[in-house]
């Protein structure tokens, strides 16, 4: 059996990860190193994993606006941050 691992909580080369609440449901949004040149941003709801996405960035400075985006996208939608890292 084939085993998923969350690439958000396994992964030396996270930058920041963001985890959203609204009811009964979490969100988890971060920011990953992806190869040499590469960043990615994993957007994660743990209610339906299958709509999990990954964007990836050629720099750091547009994945964080991009983290930025959907968190701020979020919260005006009534998600509130239940827990960082960085």
């Amino acid at each position: 059996m084939k085993t998923m691992t969350n690439p958000l909580t396994s992964r030396a080369d996270a930058l920041l990860r963001w985890q959203f609440r609204m009811n009964n449901r979490l969100l988890t949004c971060g920011v990953t190193q992806s190869g040499a040149s590469g960043f990615s941003v994993i957007t994660l709801p743990h209610w339906d994993v299958k709509r999990s996405t990954v964007e990836t960035f050629p720099s750091q400075a547009s994945a964080l606006q991009r983290h930025a985006m959907i968190a701020e996208r979020l919260r005006s939608a009534g998600w509130s941050i239940e827990s960082y890292t960085r």
